[in-house]
């Protein structure tokens, strides 16, 4: 278990990261509904950049977090999250959608953050949601269809899962179990979070691959610009990801086998993951490529696959 923190640029101001102890791990807030978040008061514009680099420079992992509005749609605010994950580099924690007022624990709340989760996964992010046990004992958020979510509880004198009012009994990662903590120089009252898994520290963990991520990935290079099947260009950006993959493979293999802490014979890893990637990686992806773009391109891509993973076909 480790303690973090959720602060916000405005109600927390002057926090001294260089004094905040033992916070393992942070969220700050970065947008609301539409926009990217900030307040103007007295003269002084409050944004979320300051928290950021104020964690940043005391290396502790930070991500940023949404409050989630009833517009515009979800997709459209989950950009704006990841939009503002990217420009601050909070991706130190996986970015997380607060969801609570104006929303109510009901099936169109449930549809908001299924789908803002699934819009931040397909931005390369693992997602999380945070919701108050109450919020979760109706949505359980642990039985949505979103591969990978960080689940996030708030629950104030007992873990989400005792008995008693508002009793949470599903899946969580991390505990917020008060709104009333101190850090030195916050001008309010601080949230503490206790995480009892490492999720929340994986923002870029991969995700399961499907055939809908595999078209979004490539349609746009199966027809050109008039609508016809451009498998040349196809199969161009194809190879070239292949030896993408190729290289980040090799980059890994000498990472492990270059660490005194991992005495691994480079070639024994090597054909380790070759037989793991052909067993698993190329199945996959050849349907994934059959049912996108259809049978030819799929049987060209497997021929690619397997001549580059050192396999015969």
């Amino acid at each position: 278990m480790a303690r973090g923190t959720d602060v916000h640029p405005f109600y927390q101001r002057g926090l001294r990261w260089d004094q905040a102890g033992d916070i393992a791990f942070a969220w700050v807030k970065v947008s609301d509904g539409g926009a990217p978040y900030q307040h103007a008061e007295g003269g002084v514009v409050y944004r979320p950049d300051t928290h950021v680099a104020g964690a940043k420079a005391q290396g502790i992992p930070v991500g940023g977090y949404h409050y989630a509005q009833l517009a515009p749609g979800p997709e459209r605010q989950a950009d704006v999250l990841a939009g503002e994950v990217r420009r601050l580099g909070a991706t130190g924690v996986v970015p997380l959608l607060d969801l609570e007022a104006p929303f109510h624990p009901d099936a169109a709340a449930a549809e908001f953050a299924i789908a803002f989760c699934r819009r931040i996964a397909a931005a390369g992010f693992r997602p999380a949601v945070y919701l108050s046990a109450s919020f979760a004992a109706v949505l359980r958020p642990d039985q949505w269809d979103v591969p990978g979510l960080v689940i996030v509880i708030a629950r104030y004198g007992a873990r989400p899962e005792a008995p008693g009012p508002g009793r949470y009994p599903g899946r969580y990662d991390v505990h917020q179990y008060t709104s009333g903590g101190t850090l030195p120089g916050s001008a309010g009252a601080v949230d503490f979070d206790e995480s009892y898994t490492g999720n929340h520290l994986d923002p870029e963990a991969a995700m399961p691959f499907t055939s809908d991520d595999f078209a979004h990935l490539m349609w746009g290079n199966v027809f050109d610009v008039n609508g016809n099947r451009n498998y040349a260009a196809f199969i161009k950006d194809m190879d070239a990801k292949l030896t993408a993959l190729g290289s980040s493979l090799d980059a890994v293999t000498k990472l492990i086998t270059d660490s005194p802490d991992h005495p691994v014979d480079a070639q024994k890893l090597a054909d380790a993951l070759e037989g793991k990637l052909v067993a698993d990686l190329v199945p996959a992806v050849t349907q994934a490529v059959a049912t996108a773009a259809g049978g030819e391109i799929a049987d060209e891509v497997r021929k690619m696959l397997v001549e580059r993973l050192g396999t015969p076909a």
